[in-house]
């Protein structure tokens, strides 16, 4: 009787796990085929820090407005890229942190260099500030 109460038990109070739904994870990057060349990812924090990665090249461009309201892509300059040649191979990640985005990367998977992205301000001709965002290597080597 003791071993049907304890089964009885077991059944009601884990029926209400088997009704809740799973959580599905916010969709932030694309999942490319394995060889594919390009692949979008975005921050979890703003749409600002949404990317296009080339992952043979590592040339990175961030999502912008336009003028008229519309998006566009802008490259981003990666400071002390090496000039490689057309790699047959993605060779490129990017990740994104939920934390900050002061811990975004950019890492070259096959020989390890890692860039993270920066903001820098900028003048105008006329003086005035502007801001650009560009990827400097992680002192880490």
């Amino acid at each position: 009787m003791r071993y049907l109460a304890y089964a009885f038990a077991c059944i009601a109070f884990s029926g209400s796990a088997f009704a809740q739904e799973p959580v599905k994870p916010a969709h932030q990057q694309t999942s490319p085929p394995p060889n594919s060349r390009f692949e979008i990812m975005q921050s979890p924090l703003t749409t600002k820090w949404t990317f296009r990665l080339d992952r043979y090249a590592g040339r990175v461009w961030q999502l912008a407005k336009t003028k008229d309201g519309g998006n566009t892509w802008e490259e981003m300059t990666v400071v002390d890229r090496t000039k490689l040649p057309t790699a047959r191979k993605p060779r490129f990640r990017l990740f994104t942190s939920g934390l900050g985005a002061r811990h975004t990367f950019l890492i070259d998977a096959d020989t390890g260099k890692t860039w993270v992205v920066v903001s820098e301000a900028r003048k105008n001709r006329d003086g005035s500030e502007y801001e650009v965002n560009l990827w400097e290597p992680f002192d880490s080597q």
